[in-house]
């Protein structure tokens, strides 16, 4: 600190546009105490290093490829500990796994005091990269303290990763309610006459097609309640790897003609997404926070949800929404035909309010600056 001014610097690896980023520059120009800056790990300098220059912030690019991990991280390293030392911060935090492994190590070597880490990808080694768990376990040792965006990642980093508990600090994340309720009525009928889903009552989940989102449970549970059903359409909005997989099951299940995979839909549209829902059913397995969530309780969509993440940290099942255990394709099920059969509208209200208790992104930011000036 100097001049009475807490210098924070900001790491992320792959950020082509990084909302809450963008909102705490915004932020930040209230407190003349705090300068923001913000460097970007990515193979192509990109555009969020503008915004966050247009917003008053020193930015950064460090050349990044992710395809070529362990010799990034350390190019990463020395570049890093490089502008650490030219710039001096008082707090370091980065975000991801691929930022965190460099940044924390380089932020401690160049003599930053405060090396902050938000535990965003929690869950994903311990279940699908193994063998990268000690490197978790390396960045909880090297930072002085640990965000957890969830009470269910809290305690996974505690009993999974054996982090340190008195460096736990429960941050969740925010979203800005004002842009993901921005639509008009013209968008969602443009959204609905492309999928043909005029006159269909519309149970859909936004999230990327990898196994831990969920989609083989949906699938699963959509065929138990199909033929019940036939003014229904299950929606699954989204890209990914499991993509020809999770057709094969529609198929298999006889679901060709009530089970749409949108492919990948630009972000600005997806408010129309969430307003064409009658229900939003998420079947993610211990996601760290899952933004979904909140934007579908914002949107007031009837929400059928695994107990994962801000949903059991902002939900109450049969108060604000239907909470399925997790891998349990009947209650899935169940939890649809509850809101194809009731009134949800009281569970919308409830579900709303506590977004905006839980999920604004002025609490994320105001978290943030208290641990940022501890």
């Amino acid at each position: 600190m100097s001049d009475g001014i807490t210098h924070i610097v900001e790491v992320m690896a792959d950020p082509h546009s990084v909302t809450y980023f963008n909102l705490f520059a915004e932020y930040s120009k209230k407190h003349p105490n705090i300068k923001l800056s913000f460097i970007s790990l990515n193979d192509t300098e990109p555009p969020v290093l503008k915004d966050m220059k247009e917003r008053g912030c020193d930015a950064y690019w460090v050349k990044f490829d992710n395809t070529k991990r362990a010799k990034s991280w350390v190019s990463a390293y020395f570049q890093l500990k490089k502008i650490f030392k030219r710039i001096k911060p008082d707090v370091v935090h980065s975000h991801l796994f691929d930022d965190g492994v460099p940044t924390m190590i380089a932020a401690k070597h160049a003599g930053v005091k405060k090396r902050i880490h938000t535990k965003q990808s929690t869950t994903f080694n311990w279940f699908y990269a193994p063998k990268a768990v000690k490197l978790d376990r390396f960045i909880n040792r090297s930072a002085t303290d640990l965000i957890a965006v969830s009470n269910e990642a809290k305690n996974f980093i505690i009993e999974k990763e054996k982090a340190d508990p008195s460096k736990l600090h429960l941050i969740h994340h925010g979203i800005s309610f004002d842009t993901i309720q921005k639509v008009d009525k013209k968008e969602i009928n443009d959204f609905k006459a492309k999928f043909n889903l005029e006159g269909k009552r519309i149970i859909g989940t936004v999230s990327r097609y990898i196994k831990w989102k969920g989609y083989i449970e949906f699938i699963e549970a959509a065929s138990l309640i199909k033929d019940k059903y036939p003014d229904v359409v299950f929606l699954g909005v989204g890209s990914g790897s499991q993509e020809d997989e999770l057709k094969q099951l529609i198929k298999d299940k006889g679901l060709e003609q009530q089970f749409i995979l949108t492919g990948w839909i630009e972000k600005k549209y997806i408010p129309a997404v969430f307003q064409s829902f009658d229900i939003y059913l998420h079947a993610a397995y211990m996601e760290p926070f899952g933004f979904v969530i909140p934007e579908a309780m914002i949107n007031k969509v009837p929400i059928v949800t695994t107990p994962t993440g801000s949903a059991a940290d902002g939900l109450t099942h049969m108060e604000s929404a239907y909470i399925a255990p997790y891998n349990n394709i009947e209650e899935l099920a169940k939890g649809m035909e509850y809101f194809l059969n009731n009134d949800g509208n009281s569970f919308t209200e409830k579900a709303y309010q506590s977004a905006i208790d839980n999920f604004s992104i002025e609490r994320m930011w105001n978290d943030h600056l208290t641990l940022y000036l501890k």
